[in-house]
């Protein structure tokens, strides 16, 4: 039977050399090629030099955005190290393993606190609606100006208010009460009030429009 031969470790890290040597010239030259192709393409804003610079701002992007996520994987990395690092002093005392912070639970932590920020957005916008919506109330409702309607009552205590809700024969028809009422109801809803003005309020409108209706066209 023929003996047995062992490997040659030498000559195996000499052929491994060797290869990687070869690769690494083969690299060189094709990017050697590609460079002369590049610097004999015509002029320096041709269609070949932009479409260089295009790919090498996508190489770099790319570069630039596998980076990132390196870094931020690391970060995550070391957040969730330092969090089972922490032993609880008590359970140390007793033997009792610590629990670990797991993927599942960072994930829930950070949609908790998204969900908390969308939640805080969302009652900024109500705010502002209310607040735009309190303007336009104003005015419409409160402030004074030379073409407001005369049948705007305005009071401060409920005697001022009946005191001011006089009947009278000559105001003029209104041709649409439906909708005047329509935006007026609108407005008052748009935000909160509390029950005595809200109360007051809309008894004004409903003896103004009445009194309206009542009038002969």
């Amino acid at each position: 039977m023929p003996k047995k031969m062992g490997v040659n470790t030498k000559a195996e890290a000499a052929r491994a050399r060797k290869s990687a040597a070869d690769t690494e010239r083969k690299e060189k030259e094709s990017r050697e090629k590609e460079d002369q192709y590049w610097r004999e393409a015509e002029g320096s804003k041709s269609r070949a030099a932009k479409k260089k610079e295009e790919e090498a701002e996508k190489r770099a992007e790319a570069a630039a955005r596998k980076a990132e996520a390196r870094r931020l994987a690391e970060q995550e990395e070391k957040e969730l190290e330092k969090s089972m690092k922490k032993v609880d002093k008590k359970a140390t005392r007793v033997s009792i393993p610590v629990p670990k912070v797991t993927e599942v639970e960072l994930r829930r932590r950070r949609e908790e606190e998204q969900a908390e920020a969308e939640r805080k957005a969302e009652e900024a916008k109500k705010q502002q609606s209310r607040t735009a919506a309190e303007e336009e109330y104003e005015r419409m409702v409160l402030i004074s100006n030379t073409n407001r309607d005369d049948s705007i009552i305005e009071a401060r205590t409920l005697d001022d208010a009946i005191a001011q809700m006089t009947v009278v024969d000559n105001l003029p028809p209104d041709r649409h009460p439906e909708r005047r009422l329509k935006a007026s109801f609108k407005v008052i809803l748009t935000f909160e009030m509390d029950p005595v003005h809200y109360l007051l309020t809309l008894t004004l409108m409903l003896s103004r429009r009445l009194k309206k209706l009542s009038c002969p066209s």
